[in-house]
């Protein structure tokens, strides 16, 4: 699996599963998360690869963006894929 930032990814374990985040940075075995809403790029969600499942599907391709670009575009993906 391709671990990208810019791409969603849905957690799998946690009080969070089944929740999308889209990844920031990625660093070894750990993912930084941001949903733009409860998890900002001021405080992400820092989760171990093996409890997220990336999509290989990039929706941001050049960073910065802001919070609120992150949460629209989250939730435009979760509408179109039926999450």
């Amino acid at each position: 699996m391709d671990y990208q930032p810019g791409c969603p990814a849905r957690s799998l374990a946690g009080h969070d599963k089944d929740r999308y985040y889209m990844i920031l940075s990625v660093d070894g075995d750990w993912v930084f998360l941001a949903d733009g809403r409860r998890r900002t790029q001021e405080k992400p969600k820092r989760k171990k690869k093996k409890h997220i499942q990336p999509v290989n599907e990039c929706l941001v391709r050049e960073f910065p963006v802001t919070d609120e670009e992150i949460y629209v575009r989250l939730k435009k993906y979760t509408l179109s894929c039926g999450a």
